[in-house]
């Protein structure tokens, strides 16, 4: 399988979900979906979508929530609607004529579920423009990143969004989006990093209030974003939705300044340690997290042709590093890692190229598996453990060859480890090549030179903030 680094989009999955994988779920609550909507009788069409699908949902197994008017009062939103709009599995946003028209809260809510949506913490968001077809007037009023989701579900294959078939064909359309939930579900990886990123930004503005609406002005932000950062409740969780966006723009489009500009606005109300902090949480969220599930694979399945390999097409072992970070969302003590030494670091003799390879990945698999050095390695020291097991074996320092016996050598005493091997990102690999090499089994993931540098690029800005700090 060959995944591209800038994947867009994803796939169908039947655990009930719109464009991209399937929902996540939270604690051992229901899934939750969150439903934007203009206030009671504001729209009569909306009124009856509502009517419609609240009861249906409920009746599959979700947990539904409406916001309502007296949420919405106040100088800054209820501290109930930021809670759940970061913490729903899959929102729906229903509008009407009116709704687009008047409606600014359920624009704001837009704002915010789309964020989400766009930076992966939120897969699932439904649009539902009912009772009309004035597009202009909603792009005009601030949803046109709504329109283009839209406009991607109606062109899908599978199961497109209705054009115009009335409330009724788009209630039955949403509902088959979502299968039937039974039993426990379990936990919110992604949120839990970026309430640890949200963290930092409220001390931050605890100790000098003007650090954040700063740091969102150097991200570029529109005025919509800027009324968010400055509200009173959820600000910090937005703008950390906002830093993970920047990051993936430096490596996308080369705009590597704003996010360490954004970092340093943040200064006045940050100690240097958690500064350095702050940018080591925020980093690695510039890694495609499509690509990134490429090394999450199954550590539960050891038969011979699932043993994980990953064929990543990078220049270096940091990049590679990256990856498995983003693959289980930064959380501290979440996996082990091993890399090779410097080729130049190795020591040389008249053993075979393939023998001197497996004798380093031992020695550093000592680390991975936290073997003392004078103990041997053998079924009764090294077992599977509860954290994934990478090790990094740079293929620009061996032949191919002796790297892929090396790789089935130690799968066959350490089936669920997952080896990562970097090759030359010119470096093609056919499947008639895999299999003489017996790799048919392996994940191929690529990533640009230009990607690579400009994340590298971005590591560095980030350590130039942070370290006069």
């Amino acid at each position: 399988m060959r995944t591209d680094s800038r994947t867009a989009g994803g796939c169908l999955s039947g655990r009930g979900v719109g464009v991209g994988s399937p929902l996540c779920c939270r604690g051992s609550t229901a899934l939750k979906i969150f439903i934007s909507h203009g206030g009671e009788g504001t729209d009569a069409c909306v009124d009856e979508a509502l009517t419609l699908l609240v009861p249906r949902l409920k009746a599959q197994g979700y947990e539904v929530f409406t916001d309502v008017d007296d949420l919405r009062g106040g100088d800054s939103w209820n501290e109930v609607l930021y809670e759940e709009m970061y913490l729903c599995d899959a929102a729906i946003v229903l509008l009407g004529p009116e709704t687009i028209a008047t409606s600014n809260w359920v624009r704001l809510e837009s704002d915010v579920l789309m964020g989400r949506h766009m930076v992966r913490s939120l897969r699932t968001v439904l649009p539902g423009i009912l009772g009309t077809e004035d597009t202009a007037t909603a792009r005009r009023r601030g949803y046109g990143a709504l329109l283009k989701l839209q406009a991607v579900l109606c062109r899908r294959k599978l199961r497109p969004l209705p054009g115009d078939g009335g409330v009724a064909q788009f209630t039955e359309w949403v509902v088959a989006e979502f299968a039937p939930v039974n039993g426990a579900v379990g936990d919110r990886p992604f949120h839990d990093w970026v309430k640890r990123i949200s963290s930092f930004l409220r001390t931050s503005r605890e100790c000098n209030p003007d650090t954040l609406s700063h740091a969102a002005e150097l991200l570029q932000c529109s005025r919509s974003e800027l009324v968010h950062v400055r509200a009173k409740v959820g600000s910090e969780l937005f703008l950390a939705h906002l830093m993970i966006k920047a990051a993936i723009a430096a490596v996308d489009r080369d705009v590597a300044a704003l996010l360490p500009q954004a970092v340093a606005a943040l200064r006045p109300g940050l100690a240097g340690s958690q500064l350095k902090q702050l940018a080591d949480e925020i980093l690695p969220s510039w890694v495609n997290p499509d690509t990134a599930l490429c090394f999450a694979q199954d550590m539960a399945s050891e038969t011979a042709e699932r043993r994980p390999v990953v064929l990543f097409h990078a220049y270096d072992e940091w990049t590679a590093h990256q990856h498995v970070r983003r693959a289980v969302h930064n959380k501290p003590d979440s996996y082990s890692l091993g890399e090779l030494p410097a080729f130049a670091e190795l020591p040389h003799d008249e053993s075979a190229v393939a023998t001197e390879l497996l004798s380093t990945c031992f020695a550093a698999l000592r680390r991975v598996f936290k073997v003392p050095p004078r103990m041997p390695l053998n079924e009764r020291t090294v077992r599977k453990g509860a954290l994934p097991q990478y090790l990094v074996i740079n293929a620009a320092d061996y032949p191919l060859q002796d790297v892929a016996q090396v790789v089935n050598t130690l799968h066959a005493s350490f089936a669920w480890l997952v080896v990562v091997v970097l090759v030359p990102p010119d470096g093609g690999l056919g499947r008639d090549e895999l299999g003489r090499l017996d790799l048919t089994r392996a994940v191929s993931v690529e990533l640009s030179p230009e990607q690579e540098q400009r994340a590298y690029q971005l590591k560095c800005s980030l350590e130039s903030v942070v370290e006069p700090a």
